[in-house]
């Protein structure tokens, strides 16, 4: 059962995805109906995918304009090479996605398949064993979550364009092509992070209804619990068989979400300080608008390192839940065995993110996150005394 909030929802993520030939292939979707089907891989998609991708590659050259160059920070060294290190990661996210959804275009079409083969399989558990108020709470509140992202998103994107519009030096039709190129892969970022964050939503989806199929069987007296649990033991291992595929076939683009939400945030910041010390002038609206970037930018991540940390504590912490049944007065010996193998299972079976295969995405790793641009903002700031003194 799939609240029809919650599909409206993923439609609109994937829409975003489509729109910006992030998908593998189309998929039709209809939340009210409760079906979601695969379409055939079709020569427009695969036409229109190709010139999105070579859009998206060539047009970053207009981003580089003479005018650029000679506003605000003509006279800072930090700004100017920061400039075209925002030009070299929005080329090398560009080439991980769209290298990414060419090469490994198979193992993608087969994610979406293994999905919906999942789906189908473990939805008539859901029905028989979860309490349909519970799923029905647990899918408006992951509805009203994605929709908080989506607005921190777009009014994300808002506050820049306002903010960048107010920077140019010099309006002329150059100026105004190479800050429409920038808005258009700034809305490019954000379907890549849309994407990313409504895929954790649907992971923490998953691994939260485990936890509510284990509360409740353990409050139902079942003439079936054996079999009950065994099934829920086996979505839970093939959800995460999921969850690892998943992040494995899209490791390159989430390195490289983390890397643009690094070197964005540092941007960010960095122009706060400038106009702060009235090395970049700029009027009220401009504070205001500055602000709310910051605000927003800020926010954005802390939700998004949330939403990861969620979906791994939601995994790694089924055993905590299957602990209540071992209160039960009386359990007999094949029930003892199923829990017995489930706690062995899960034992076994830890659920870790990495970028790179280097990096586990955790709250120490979120904490770091944050102090390392601090620091980096803070080494900026260095150059700026050393220039005025």
């Amino acid at each position: 059962m799939l609240h029809s909030k919650l599909g409206r929802v993923m439609n609109l993520v994937y829409h975003h995805s489509v729109f910006f030939a992030l998908m593998g292939t189309t998929l039709r979707i209809r939340s009210f109906k409760d079906t979601i089907r695969l379409d055939k891989l079709s020569r427009t998609y695969l036409l229109y995918s190709l010139f999105t991708s070579t859009f998206m590659f060539l047009n970053i050259y207009f981003m580089v304009p003479r005018v650029l160059l000679e506003g605000y920070i003509k006279y800072n060294i930090v700004l100017q090479v920061n400039f075209f290190v925002m030009i070299f990661r929005r080329l090398m996210s560009v080439l991980c996605c769209y290298l990414t959804i060419w090469l490994k275009r198979r193992k993608i079409i087969q994610l979406y398949k293994n999905t919906l083969i999942y789906w189908k399989r473990f939805r008539n558990i859901m029905d028989a064993i979860v309490n349909k108020q519970d799923l029905k709470d647990l899918q408006i509140s992951l509805a009203s979550t994605m929709i908080q992202e989506i607005l921190v998103l777009y009014a994300t994107f808002l506050f820049s364009a306002l903010v960048q519009y107010q920077l140019l030096s010099v309006v002329n039709k150059w100026s105004l092509l190479a800050l429409s190129i920038r808005l258009i892969h700034f809305l490019h970022f954000l379907a890549v992070k849309m994407g990313f964050y409504g895929l954790l939503i649907l992971l923490n989806h998953q691994f939260m209804v485990i936890h509510l199929s284990l509360n409740s069987l353990h409050r139902k007296n079942l003439a079936k619990k054996r079999k009950a649990l065994r099934s829920i033991a086996t979505m839970h291992l093939e959800t995460l068989q999921l969850a690892r595929s998943t992040f494995g076939i899209y490791n390159v683009i989430n390195t490289a979400v983390f890397i643009d939400m690094f070197l964005a945030t540092i941007n960010i910041l960095y122009h706060a300080v400038q106009i702060s010390n009235e090395t970049i002038k700029s009027d009220g609206w401009g504070v205001v608008c500055g602000n709310g970037l910051i605000l927003f930018n800020i926010l954005g991540t802390l939700m998004f390192m949330e939403m990861l940390d969620k979906v791994v504590t939601s995994c790694n912490s089924t055993g905590q839940t299957l602990r209540q049944f071992s209160d039960q007065p009386s359990v007999n010996k094949r029930l003892q065995r199923e829990l017995d193998i489930f706690t062995m299972q899960l034992k076994r079976n830890h659920l870790v993110i990495k970028i790179c295969g280097l990096v586990e995405l955790d709250k120490p790793f979120c904490l770091t996150f944050i102090a390392s641009i601090l620091s980096n903002v803070i080494i900026l700031m260095q150059f700026d005394l050393k220039g005025q003194q």
